[in-house]
């Protein structure tokens, strides 16, 4: 059985802001605190399989905490997981979730790196795989 995303207060659980702040900043490469349209779109390509549409971006911009040039800041990032979670569509966040290496304990089992769209080890492994004979 999986953990809870969101608190009955609707706010998301502390496991749940976990997981999606280690997210965000997989897609901030340039570490100033929001995503700005490459690094939202990587994020898109990565989760969806495919950009966001220029409505998505619109969206994104009117409805959720972006700076004032539309980068979506991490406030935002978190609101558009609470809005998706609190609309009924925790599938879906679970669906990203899982996409990004989580298991239903909200635990890193595989980190994906997005530039690469390849599966790395959620922690650094220090033996090598020895080959065989």
């Amino acid at each position: 059985m999986a953990v809870e995303l969101v608190q009955d207060d609707m706010e998301l659980t502390p496991g749940c802001e976990a997981a999606l702040n280690e997210i965000f900043e997989r897609y901030d490469k340039d570490e100033d605190g929001a995503l700005n349209y490459e690094e939202l779109q990587a994020f898109a390509t990565f989760t969806n399989g495919e950009p966001f549409s220029e409505n998505d971006l619109e969206d994104i911009r009117t409805n959720l905490e972006c700076t004032n040039d539309g980068k979506l800041l991490r406030e935002g990032f978190m609101q558009m997981y609470s809005l998706q979670t609190n609309a009924g569509d925790e599938d879906e966040t679970w669906k990203d979730l899982k996409m990004h290496g989580y298991n239903a304990e909200l635990k890193l089992s595989k980190k994906t790196d997005p530039e690469t769209s390849v599966e790395a080890p959620a922690e650094s492994k220090e033996q090598q795989t020895q080959p065989s004979d």
